[in-house]
């Protein structure tokens, strides 16, 4: 029996590998990068290659404290080992959404002892939207969430298997250090909304008092030799880092990303297809307790770890999508054995129509797209020269309308999960190759930036806004732009070393007087240009523009 259950395990990681090979990372240099995140994350990395700091985050040159660097080195490496491409920016965070859903098949694992729910949690965890699109995109909360999964996972294993063995509390203080050098002191908030609320309810609350040191010695291990060496490069690092990073950003009236409490669950439906539909199914299944205790604390573990951290991100000022990462591994777990459990005890009616309603959003989507490009709506995703890019849409919607039908009709468990699965598979293929003319001029400039690429020279003086600033570095390889726009710079222009970077209009003046006639000038604005400085330059100005970005180029002869 123990050798057919393994047999079957390996069969289903040997599957699992080959649904994430193809799936998450075959088409991530197809592309382009969006601004702002990916070129963000594109840049610093590449001027951290390039100028041979580790230590100090730097963005179009100047100092940038908003995050730790872990995050930065990891797509560093990327870079130097696959070379300065779309690829190498993404394959570190798709690598850790993979990771990811490993630890989310050990942990299903470990509380179903069952290799098809096991496998099934996993799959789930890489078949929500929201887990996809994060996955094949580079920004940091991949990173933050494998660490989060891993350490939380740790403190599982610590507290009800290995009750003696120290090893688990020490490898749950690494994730966390980890964590925090990724992103900061969300790495401690998330744990402990997590885990002391979970070790009060079991009865466990000493395990704190004995064992607790030991992650909070190892995580302190682990950031130390940065902590240290940003203090001594950059005194000022740590107050901003804490105070404006963390405290102002979640408690302030005026943070980034002010959005209403109710913001991540009205996305919710829309972010976690194609299994939010089947959540009512899977509630009714995991009504029924498992009669083992490590069952018993692990339900109550992931409905925490789902829970606390959606009421708490939602009650912060600011939000983004990407924050609630972290709780899609535990609602995976759930929702795999929840599901499994239903199916099990030959019920299909929460299921049928869950999978029912997958299919009438995604019919609704395929007609919407139909109507709008055959009939003057007044509303087009596509322009007319984009009819391959429509095909591809409306085939990949189609399929997932079959697909959850297939799920409604199918009698078969198996094939019922299959065809769920299959109902945003075909979507997350077709995303890379569907993305409208009207995305790509309002967030994707490379391909308009790199025309410049060779009418430039490293005495040609670059413009840009800071919306831009990110992108006009890594495509024009530049960290010495000047800006025209603050944006998330501002602190690092305040430094005196840096505050001849801003030009306002008599800066921007000047700079054009002081230059005329002996170098090149290169400004670069999405939409209209900051202080209209578009129309202070000569009238001979070479003007290029792709959807809303535009480009002036001021040649040294001409000006």
């Amino acid at each position: 029996m123990q050798q057919d259950t393994g047999a079957s395990l390996a069969r289903g990681l040997l599957a699992l590998l080959l649904f994430f090979l193809l799936v998450y990372v075959l088409l991530l240099g197809q592309r382009p990068l969006l601004i702002p995140d990916e070129t963000r994350y594109a840049e610093i990395p590449r001027e951290m290659l390039a100028r041979g700091d580790w230590v100090v985050p730097h963005l179009d040159g100047l100092r940038y404290f908003e995050k730790p660097p872990l995050g930065y080195w990891l797509v560093a490496t990327s870079i130097a080992v696959f070379g300065e491409n779309n690829f190498a920016i993404r394959f570190p965070g798709a690598l850790a959404a993979g990771l990811t859903a490993l630890l989310v098949l050990i942990l299903a694992l470990e509380l179903s002892g069952s290799p098809r729910i096991a496998l099934l949690a996993s799959l789930v965890q890489l078949t929500f939207l929201e887990v996809f699109a994060i996955g094949v995109t580079s920004v940091l909360d991949n990173f933050v969430t494998l660490f989060l999964t891993a350490g939380i996972a740790s403190i599982y294993f610590a507290a009800v298997r290995a009750r003696k063995n120290t090893m688990w509390w020490w490898l749950a203080g690494i994730a966390f250090g980890l964590a925090f050098l990724t992103k900061g002191f969300l790495a401690f908030v998330v744990p402990g909304l997590v885990l002391l609320p979970w070790l009060l309810w079991e009865g466990r609350w000493r395990l704190l008092l004995t064992k607790g040191w030991l992650t909070v010695a190892a995580a302190v291990l682990v950031i130390m030799p940065w902590a240290i060496a940003i203090q001594l490069r950059e005194g000022e690092f740590w107050h901003y880092f804490f105070w404006v990073e963390h405290v102002e950003r979640f408690t302030t009236g005026d943070a980034q990303h002010q959005h209403p409490f109710y913001y991540f669950l009205l996305f919710l439906p829309g972010l976690a297809l194609p299994w939010f539909n089947l959540m009512p199914a899977a509630i009714a299944g995991l009504s029924k307790q498992g009669k083992q205790e490590r069952q018993r604390c692990g339900s109550r573990l992931l409905w925490l770890w789902v829970l606390l951290p959606f009421v708490f991100f939602s009650a912060s000022s600011g939000k983004l999508a990407t924050y609630i990462l972290p709780c899609y591994p535990p609602l995976s777990v759930l929702m795999a054995i929840g599901l499994s459990r239903y199916l099990r005890g030959d019920r299909r009616k929460l299921f049928n129509f869950g999978a029912l309603f997958n299919a009438l959003m995604l019919l609704t989507l395929f007609c919407v797209l139909l109507i709008s490009q055959n009939f003057d709506t007044g509303f087009r995703v596509f322009d007319r020269t984009e009819g391959s890019r429509v095909v591809i849409a409306a085939l990949a919607l189609f399929l997932g309308v079959a697909s959850g039908l297939l799920a409604f009709l199918s009698k078969q468990t198996t094939l019922k999960l299959a065809a769920v699965m299959m109902t945003v598979i075909p979507l997350q293929l077709a995303v890379h190759f569907v993305i409208p003319n009207q995305v790509r001029g309002y967030q994707m400039p490379g391909d308009f930036l790199q025309q410049y690429r060779n009418r430039i020279t490293a005495d040609t003086i670059i413009i840009a806004e800071g919306r831009m600033i990110r992108a006009v570095d890594w495509y024009l390889h530049r960290d010495d732009a000047f800006l025209i726009q603050e944006d998330e710079l501002a602190y690092g222009l305040g430094y005196p070393d840096a505050s001849n970077r801003y030009l306002d209009s008599r800066r921007f003046q000047q700079l054009l007087e002081t230059n005329a006639g002996r170098r090149d000038i290169l400004l670069l604005c999405r939409s209209r240009c900051e202080h209209d400085l578009d129309t202070l330059l000569p009238a001979d100005a070479e003007h290029r523009s792709y959807g809303q970005f535009n480009a002036w180029l001021v040649t040294g002869s001409g000006s």
